[in-house]
């Protein structure tokens, strides 16, 4: 999936026990994106104590991941817009405008 350049979803990606399979996922990552890839991670999405992060691959484990995580990797068109993640859809070479 790494060498794909697919955006990729994450979910409950660690907890007390489950502590190096995000290391692995990110060095995984690492050997096909380039560091500066946008990664996004939402904690206890839609609830009263969320939070969202940005950050990029090489630094996502510096950031707070837990059970009630969604990390979000990006793909080699993802970009930060707005303080947003942006994943253009394929289409910007198929149409002229």
């Amino acid at each position: 999936v790494a060498s794909a350049d697919f955006v990729v979803a994450i979910y409950n990606p660690k907890s007390k026990k489950r502590t190096e399979q995000i290391k692995i996922a990110q060095e995984i990552f690492l050997k096909y994106r380039d560091p500066k890839t946008p990664v996004g991670i939402v904690t206890a999405a839609t609830r009263d104590n969320e939070t969202i992060t940005l950050t990029t691959l090489a630094d996502m484990l510096s950031c707070e991941i837990g059970m009630q995580s969604t990390v979000m990797i990006g793909n080699s068109q993802t970009y930060i817009w707005n303080e947003k993640m942006v994943t253009p859809r394929g289409y910007s070479g198929k149409y002229k405008l």
